[in-house]
């Protein structure tokens, strides 16, 4: 797997503790009691419930660093199974432009497939 590097801040909405106090007189609030999923009759006057914003470890990772990690990951497999798709429908329905699709479609899934393995093998 390749090394990613978290940066935890503390929380803001629990204050670093990982329980949540901000709602009516120190209990939860309405968002972390449905994080919990409370029935919506049993959502006031809770105390003690584990922060929905950082999961009750009192750190979180901001949203846009978790977005930027997982983009391009999950843009490569999209890629990747949509260019599977194109072969495969090119092939079954013998369009007479298989061998450039095959050719083009190869090339990129050879370069997205070779990235990302040869990234695991150089940190061994």
């Amino acid at each position: 797997m390749q090394e990613v590097k978290v940066n935890l801040y503390d929380c803001q909405h629990c204050l670093g503790t990982g329980t949540c106090t901000n709602g009516k007189d120190n209990c939860s609030c309405e968002a972390c009691a449905k994080k919990n999923e409370l029935p919506f009759w049993r959502r006031q006057n809770q105390h003690g419930l584990m922060c929905g914003s950082c999961g009750g470890i009192g750190k979180a990772e901001p949203l846009t660093e978790r977005m930027n990690k997982r983009i391009a990951p999950l843009l490569a497999m999209a890629i990747v199974a949509s260019l599977l798709v194109i072969i495969a429908t090119a092939a079954v329905f013998e369009n007479k432009y298989f061998s450039e699709i095959l050719a083009f479609s190869s090339a990129i899934i050879g370069s997205i497939c070779g990235f990302y393995f040869s990234a695991i093998k150089s940190q061994s």
